[in-house]
């Protein structure tokens, strides 16, 4: 390699570098929650430009910074998204600190709200070939959840204990069960979260 390339090459990278470093005004970070487990949230973390544009780290990003997460409950992390469940509803303080190459150390920190579930929301159409190719119940995510499917004969076709229930439409021998009407019962040690009723499944032709 030329020498004078050699160089030019390694005074642009530091030169972008320190450019980088220079555009950040302040750190901040975004919450999202899950639409199947409302105790799950997902942080993102972002940075503020001096010119006010906002930024998202991204995993290529942990090569030049050092991440570090608090989510309020002892729990911790350190890459720049963080998802997170929650075991109990609550208010969180939530930190951010982020630690940039020269050693600066940005801080952000934000109030985090987990309602409690009052009820278990269960869908009364399914397509497992459509848009909704999962029969999903949403529920806090933590609470054990025991489901069982039958057919109008009284067939047990699905059968599942877990925090989340999300179900593809098959037995668990992996077949296809057929359209239909089809009733179910969930049951848990949460009084609020014993719940019974019929939906459809239909296929798309």
């Amino acid at each position: 390699m030329n020498r004078n390339y050699f160089f030019s090459l390694i005074f642009f990278i530091g030169v972008s570098g320190l450019n980088l470093n220079a555009q950040i005004n302040s750190v901040s970070f975004d919450h999202s929650f899950d639409e199947i487990a409302k105790f799950r949230v997902t942080f993102e973390s972002y940075y503020l430009t001096t010119g006010g544009s906002r930024v998202w780290f991204t995993m290529e990003d942990t090569l030049q910074y050092s991440f570090y997460w608090e989510t309020g409950d002892g729990a911790a992390g350190s890459l720049p998204v963080l998802m997170h469940q929650y075991e109990t509803p609550g208010t969180y303080l939530v930190n951010l600190a982020i630690t940039d190459p020269e050693g600066m150390t940005y801080m952000a920190d934000e109030y985090v709200t987990i309602e409690e579930i009052e009820e278990l929301q269960v869908p009364n159409v399914f397509a497992p070939d459509g848009n909704t190719n999962t029969f999903i119940v949403r529920s806090d995510g933590v609470t054990p959840l025991s489901i069982t499917i039958m057919d109008r004969s009284g067939n047990v076709v699905y059968k599942h204990t877990a925090p989340v229930i999300n179900w593809d439409g098959r037995t668990a021998g992996g077949t296809r069960v057929r359209p239909g009407v089809y009733y179910y019962v969930i049951s848990s040690s949460e009084p609020g979260y014993n719940k019974n009723g019929f939906f459809h499944i239909f296929y798309n032709r």
